[in-house]
């Protein structure tokens, strides 16, 4: 006959503590979870919304709304500029969950036909960099933004605007090189001029200093950032892909691309700190 042990839980109890073993790991795991993301910002990078879909930098008009639903669903906050410059201060306020910034390249006049309503329709702040030299134009394959729309936007309180730069839209650091690098550099001054005519140009459609900046094609170099903060440029976002941290340095902003391949679900897993890096060039 075996011999039976009092002391020793039987199935069931095994079974129950199993259960709670496992209900605190997970609790304490999801605790975790949103600690971390809390603690980390990812800034989405978009560029133009077009029906059908001309680019791979592009989405259509649903597809942007469906995004940004499955970004709040998820609980995550849209930023302000002043709220990402607190965050990346160390100073925004902990009721604030799970933050994202929603950012737009190059100024399409597409953002005030579709996005400018989603946006008011949700209440999601958005901001836009824009080569200002082509405010109004049309040189490409799509118009730009005009100076009314701007202001429209910019007076709704839920869109900021900063500089693409001028006329400097191209791989300028390439020229620099070419001129041997340093600090006494003929791109430089270029570029000093360039960018406080954008500021300039800004300013006076939207009636307030700009001070964020995306470097095109995230191309930039030390050089280029003391310039740009001389002009009073004191946010600058970039190509380098990533979360950015409480603390962090404010002239190199790290953002996240959003492509035509992209869907709500992968939207949604792209801004969670707890995936890997390998879903930010998906």
């Amino acid at each position: 006959m075996a011999i039976q042990y009092s002391f020793l839980p039987n199935n069931n109890m095994r079974l129950k503590l199993y259960y709670i073993a496992l209900i605190i790991l997970l609790t304490s795991f999801s605790t975790a979870i949103a600690a971390e993301d809390n603690r980390l910002l990812p800034v989405l990078v978009y560029h133009h919304i077009q029906m059908p879909v001309k680019s791979d930098v592009s989405c259509t008009p649903s597809m942007f709304e469906d995004q940004m639903i499955a970004l709040i669903n998820a609980g995550f906050t849209p930023l302000t500029i002043p709220q990402t410059k607190s965050f990346l201060a160390g100073t925004l306020p902990e009721t604030i969950k799970k933050p994202v910034l929603i950012t737009f390249d190059d100024g399409y006049e597409s953002l005030y036909h579709y996005a400018l309503p989603i946006s008011l329709k949700y209440r999601i702040p958005m901001t836009v960099f824009v080569i200002t030299s082509r405010i109004g134009q049309k040189p490409q394959f799509s118009p730009y933004l005009k100076e009314s729309q701007i202001k429209e936007m910019h007076d709704s309180g839920l869109w900021y605007f900063g500089s693409h730069t001028h006329n400097l839209h191209t791989e300028s650091i390439r020229i620099y090189n070419a001129f041997g690098g340093g600090k006494i550099n003929p791109v430089l001054e270029e570029l000093r001029d360039d960018l406080a005519v954008s500021s300039k140009c800004l300013e006076n459609i939207t009636g307030v200093p700009t001070e964020i900046l995306a470097w095109p094609y995230g191309k930039h170099n030390i050089e280029y950032s003391i310039i740009a903060r001389a002009v009073g440029y004191k946010m600058h976002f970039t190509s380098i892909g990533g979360f950015n941290e409480p603390n962090s340095n404010p002239y190199s902003i790290k953002r996240i691309p959003v492509s035509a391949r992209d869907t709500s679900s992968s939207v949604v897993k792209k801004c969670r700190a707890r995936n890997t890096l390998k879903l930010i060039n998906k």
